[in-house]
């Protein structure tokens, strides 16, 4: 978790290209739910399936870009957790 903690650091420092990062929680085998809690959110697990969709997801979201974005198995659809935390464009890196 150090090193993974130190490359954060250093890439919320960049500004010449667009980056968003995705900080799962305790990844699971377990199949997806199409559910996640996206944003500044408790500990959790969640499967990697579902981490899966919410990457294939921000692919196309320019509007994500700049934010570090924690995800955990939540009660919302990926989706709608998604765009919520998107559009309230809060970072949940404090590094």
């Amino acid at each position: 978790m150090h090193w993974k903690y130190e490359a954060d650091k250093n890439l919320v420092k960049r500004d010449t290209f667009k980056w968003t990062i995705v900080r799962p929680g305790g990844l699971t085998n377990a199949p997806g739910t199409n559910k996640a809690a996206i944003g500044r959110t408790h500990l959790g697990q969640i499967s990697r399936d579902d981490v899966a969709q919410v990457l294939a997801l921000l692919a196309d979201r320019e509007d994500a870009a700049g934010l570090a974005l924690d995800v955990v198995g939540g009660e919302n659809s990926i989706e709608e957790s998604l765009e919520a935390a998107i559009k309230r464009g809060e970072t949940d890196f404090t590094g």
